[in-house]
């Protein structure tokens, strides 16, 4: 079976240059698709042939101000924004760890919880708390009966945007270890995953170990476990490359082929699918990566020259399908990305050494996650203070406190600022962050990156701004990180940076010259679909221009 891009040759009139016979396209768009590339930056489009992705871009709207707006920028916060219109400050969690301060999760007041390891059911208490509608609820009531679906192969991106409402959420399931012949998957060459979630449909499951099911053993890492700077965040089987095994391909073919049967079998009037292989790529090598490993190598299909074109020639095969089905003419398609990227291994802070990402990225007890305890060498003057419950650290340095007085906070800033590569440091004060002055910020940064800075960094910081936040923020400069070779999370312009393209059959192509954030996404899409608004969000409905 080919999985090369389907679309190709001139433009056409509603099909992006599939071949067929148009058909007239509705007014207003029925149905939404938001394709999500974690970790992807705009120019990847024409550094790595992305020719689907461009086409679409091309004769679409284009938003080149595109850009995250909020912070954090990281995938457990950014897909729940697009489809809830809130900044983080406003939807229940802001960052890679949440402080409990009012015991919702029921561990007890201030616990700390890992975000990336919570639950739909514990997303879903979080969502409730902060009461607001998402794009499923909006769905739901224009069109009863219809089905929210969200697909991906990570469980935090899927049932994040999954909770509490959507129909159908599938992502890869935790790592099996039964290998048997009796009850496992022997066929499947060691240890692997299989589709899980919420309404997982039978024709994903079943038959047991057929094609969704997918070999992921740590022993099968393509040599990423072998070297720096893959090994610090090595992969475990075909989760997020495809592998060689065309009954069971992984990664974003996995995504493409599940989302392209539930297109076909499911009544659907929304649908995110969120492909991973970019953002695994980009964290092993780093986003500068343009390596082109011999095609027989191993380590060829692991690295973003060729996970970005594969990204892109999934995406074909799905819009190939949406034509086949006569759904494209009436889809509006979101494409965007939850983050940009980082490249931290110019002068790298972390601990050089195999499997050490979690432990470069996180350090403290969390009720949920148990191993780290190793905390990377450069944030040891924050825990001599022992006044540190965790600590998060990729491009910022986020730190949660034990004693989170002003006080305290003041005090923790100040060590803050003398870490490695800081450049700036913030510390929490009620419903916003106050930079500590001291630090000489235009001393540390370019002079474009402190123009940038001084533009965007308050009100972007301030959109995290919430009791669950981190405490005490330190900001590195470029090229450095405490965590892996490429990384995400700041307010820096690569890491906010990211392509924002709608496309409808019908619609106007134009390159708007206004900013586009991702809580814009929702109430651009609402009113594109003729959908009444009735809760309030913190984006902006922007028009969207079609042909009558």
């Amino acid at each position: 079976m080919s999985y090369r891009s389907v679309l190709l040759g001139a433009a056409a009139l509603t099909a992006l240059g599939v071949t067929g016979q148009a058909i007239a396209a509705p007014a207003k768009p029925k149905r939404v698709l938001i394709a999500v590339f974690d970790q992807m930056k705009p120019d990847y489009i024409e550094r790595f042939g992305m020719d689907n992705l461009k086409k679409l871009r091309d004769e679409g709207v284009h938003f080149k101000d595109g850009h995250l707006g909020h912070m954090a920028s990281e995938t457990v916060i950014s897909h729940n924004v697009m489809v809830s219109g809130q900044f983080p400050k406003n939807m229940g969690w802001t960052d890679e760890a949440f402080r409990d301060s009012r015991n919702l999760l029921g561990k007890g007041k201030n616990a700390i919880w890992t975000t990336g390891s919570l639950s739909r059911e514990q997303f879903a208490t979080l969502i409730k708390d902060a009461n607001y509608p998402k794009l499923a609820d909006y769905l739901h009531t224009a069109q009863p009966g219809s089905k929210f679906i969200v697909v991906g192969e990570k469980d935090y991106a899927v049932e994040s945007v999954a909770a509490p409402t959507g129909d159908i959420a599938v992502r890869m399931s935790d790592r099996q270890k039964d290998v048997s012949k009796e009850t496992g998957c022997d066929n499947l060459q060691g240890q692997w995953r299989y589709p899980y979630g919420v309404n997982v449909p039978s024709y994903l499951t079943e038959p047991k170990c057929g094609r969704f099911y997918i070999n992921s053993d740590k022993g099968n890492d393509y040599g990423t476990l072998a070297t720096p700077p893959t090994w610090l965040y090595p992969l475990d089987g075909n989760r997020f490359v495809p592998g060689n095994d065309p009954e069971h391909l992984g990664g974003d073919a996995w995504v493409a082929d599940a989302a392209m049967a539930m297109m076909e079998k499911e009544n659907w009037s929304g649908m995110l699918m969120t492909f991973g292989g970019i953002d695994k790529a980009g964290h092993m090598w780093g986003p500068d990566d343009a390596a082109q490993a011999p095609a027989d190598d191993p380590a060829a299909k692991t690295q973003l020259p060729f996970i970005a074109k594969y990204a892109d020639e999934q995406f074909g095969r799905v819009l190939q399908k949406l034509k086949d089905l006569n759904q494209l003419d009436e889809t509006l398609i979101v494409v965007t990305a939850d983050h940009g990227a980082v490249h931290g291994w110019h002068d790298f802070k972390g601990v050089n050494a195999a499997n050490r990402g979690d432990n470069n990225w996180y350090w403290g007890e969390a009720v949920n996650a148990t191993g780290l305890d190793k905390p990377v060498p450069a944030i040891q003057p924050l825990i001599d203070t022992g006044n540190v419950q965790f600590n998060y650290q990729s491009t910022t340095v986020n730190t949660w406190l034990k004693d989170d007085s002003l006080a305290k906070k003041r005090e923790m800033a100040k060590i803050m600022r003398k870490l490695p590569g800081v450049v700036a440091t913030y510390y929490l004060d009620g419903k916003r962050y106050k930079l500590d002055t001291a630090t000489d910020t235009a001393a540390k940064m370019t002079a474009s990156e402190h123009r940038w800075w001084k533009r965007n960094a308050q009100r972007l910081i301030d959109t995290m701004a919430a009791p669950s936040s981190p405490d005490v923020v330190g900001v590195l400069a470029s090229g450095i990180n405490y965590s892996v070779s490429g990384d995400h999370g700041g307010f820096k312009e690569d890491e906010q940076r990211v392509p924002m393209y709608i496309w409808a059959a019908n619609i106007r192509s134009e390159t708007p010259s206004y900013a586009f954030r991702t809580v814009d996404i929702l109430p651009t899409v609402l009113k594109a679909m003729d959908i009444k608004q009735t809760h309030r969000n913190d984006g902006k409905a922007y028009p969207l221009k079609f042909k009558k």
